[in-house]
């Protein structure tokens, strides 16, 4: 396996991003790492640490910033590390390609330097939600903010064949995001999508309420990239807010630092469970290439997850596969 990464992308890079890097190749040895980026910053933080035989560098000029319009940044920043990353993978350089920085550079980089699959209209962010039914694959998770109902039918259905290879779900249910369980619900985008989705070969739910995403119900949740996004980061602000209200009330009293000793276990496993860095990246799905988006504040655990997670899409051939299931073209999207 041979993946490109954009080490100079994120908040943390390019130092978490060599450093996670590294102990990935360390833990993967049959997977070649291509670190992309100024050879010069690169090779200057490999020195200080003995460099695997599985990492190498690949020069870039240039770099988008988190801040840069994606449009804008893509167009005149050619030879930035997410442009030529990308590159990688339409040339056949590289079997994926990851990068924890600008998403919508990243995604406009990745269609535009790599291309739709036929029959595709827009590609998605699927994102994993943890659930009491396990997990849950969110599609779009943010590349598509402005949607037109058979695209959300698309997600969908990309986001039944990735939780069936990738996540390993027989048989996936899929529902739609929505204000309210009832069909008559939602807006016109929703109400259109939900007749579509009724109607193509998929195990539709119905709709999803807010109150119910976490419950397990089903297993693929479709929606435009507006509200998947807004749904992720609630999410994880949430989860946040709450361990910082537990540490908070363990701490505050003598016996509630007594008793924090005796939860503390339980409540790192849950932590576990919800936080970002243990899924790593989410794929951008509908591509020619396999694209792993990671969270912008990805420190070095979350670079290597998110390449066991580009892994695991190259070893299940993800995208062979979404080419196939793609093969009839518009047929497909109802």
């Amino acid at each position: 396996m041979r993946i490109a990464v954009d080490a100079m992308g994120g908040d943390n890079a390019p130092h978490q991003v060599v450093t996670g890097c590294l102990l990935a190749a360390a833990r993967y040895p049959d997977t070649e790492l291509v670190l992309v980026g100024d050879r010069e910053a690169l090779e200057g933080l490999l020195d200080g640490s003995p460099r695997p035989h599985n990492v190498s560098v690949h020069h870039a000029s240039e770099t988008i910033g988190m801040g840069d319009d994606p449009a804008h940044a893509v167009r005149r920043k050619q030879d930035s590390s997410l442009c030529v990353a990308c590159r990688m993978v339409a040339d056949g350089e590289a079997q994926a390609v990851f990068s924890a920085g600008n998403t919508g550079a990243f995604a406009a980089a990745a269609t535009l330097g790599i291309g739709r699959i036929p029959g595709v209209h827009r590609a998605c962010i699927a994102a994993v939600l943890p659930t009491a039914g396990g997990r849950a694959v969110v599609v779009d998770a943010g590349a598509c903010v402005d949607c037109r109902p058979e695209w959300v039918v698309q997600f969908g259905i990309m986001g039944a064949l990735y939780a069936e290879e990738v996540e390993g779900i027989a048989g996936p249910r899929v529902g739609l995001l929505n204000i309210g369980e009832e069909p008559s619900k939602g807006n016109s985008l929703t109400k259109a999508a939900h007749d579509l989705l009724r109607n193509c070969q998929l195990d539709f739910r119905g709709n999803v309420d807010g109150k119910d995403v976490f419950r397990g119900g089903v297993d693929v949740i479709a929606c435009d990239g507006f509200w998947g996004n807004l749904l992720l980061k609630s999410s994880e602000g949430a989860a946040e807010f709450f361990f910082s209200l537990a540490r908070e009330a363990i701490t505050s009293t003598f016996w509630g630092r007594v008793g924090g000793l005796l939860v503390r276990p339980s409540l790192r496993q849950m932590k576990r469970r919800v936080d970002y860095a243990e899924y790593g990246g989410a794929f951008l799905l509908g591509v020619r290439g396999l694209v792993v988006i990671g969270h912008g504040r990805s420190g070095e655990r979350a670079v290597v997850s998110a390449l066991e997670r580009a892994r695991e899409g190259i070893s299940h051939d993800l995208v062979a596969r979404m080419q196939t299931r793609f093969a009839g073209g518009e047929e497909d999207a109802a």
